[in-house]
């Protein structure tokens, strides 16, 4: 019941931190049987020397009205692929450098310096992480990043995406009772960012198809990987949506947890 309590204060980390300091495996029963792990052997096991002997159990139905199909809602053969493209992007990306999130860095420090500060004000900057990654995430995925949308659109995009995100997460939490949390609200909010991927995935088919593969590709590298790969409009929508939930939301996580 503590860590209940603590998921509406966002303390959970915080209250699962000593558990793990003690012990780097812990298991707990909370609607069911589960453990967190952050011991580098067992999660070596998992996903690489007895791969085969694990699956995602419930982790599917929780996150596939969000996500569909990818690495997080993937088992077996599936998710080798996706581990497999992931990693050559992963690749590319540190091939650019810094310098392509430079710009976005200096967005984020102009907006932190634009708050009325005065000296000794306590300023939130989860806000303005969360913020950077979306941008540079989406910049790396699209092509472009979100503030270049609109305001109306950008905000209400960022709204959805952080409003389903939240309900996909508590969904997790209710493991194999998922199914009772699935309120109208979150429906639309999936839908509307879900549609939002599509739309790049199809740009960025359009121009591979009236620009050829090499204009395309400067593009929307990334895109373009996931349609050689894979060509499957589906499939490439829900690729993005998984990436863009690991890039921005961890990301900014462990920005916060730094400081």
């Amino acid at each position: 019941m503590t860590q209940v309590r603590a998921l509406p204060k966002k303390r959970l980390l915080e209250f699962q931190t000593p558990f793990l300091t003690v012990a780097p495996t812990v298991r707990f029963n909370v609607l069911g049987e589960g453990f967190i792990t952050i011991d580098p052997e067992n999660i070596e096991t998992i996903i690489k020397t007895r791969f085969e002997d694990y699956h995602l159990g419930d982790r599917s139905n929780q996150l596939y009205r969000l996500l569909g199909e990818g690495i997080f809602t993937q088992d077996g053969s599936a998710w080798q692929l996706s581990r497999r493209i992931l990693q050559k992007q992963f690749v590319r990306v540190r091939e650019a450098g810094i310098a392509a999130l430079q710009a976005h860095v200096d967005t984020m420090l102009a907006n932190i310096g634009g708050e009325d500060i005065d000296n000794g004000t306590v300023v939130d900057l989860q806000p303005h992480f969360f913020e950077y990654t979306l941008n540079t995430t989406t910049h790396l995925l699209f092509g472009e990043p979100h503030s270049a949308l609109p305001k109306l659109e950008r905000d209400a995009l960022r709204n959805d995406f952080e409003y389903a995100s939240q309900v996909s997460a508590n969904r997790m939490r209710l493991a194999n009772l998922c199914w009772l949390y699935t309120p109208p609200k979150f429906i639309k909010a999936c839908r509307n960012v879900r549609n939002w991927a599509q739309f790049f995935a199809d740009k960025a088919l359009h121009c591979l198809h009236t620009e050829g593969i090499e204009a395309a590709g400067q593009k929307y590298p990334f895109i373009v990987d996931l349609w050689q790969e894979l060509g499957d409009r589906s499939l490439v929508r829900d690729q993005l949506l998984h990436v863009l939930i690991a890039g921005r939301d961890t990301t900014a996580c462990l920005l916060s947890w730094t400081l």
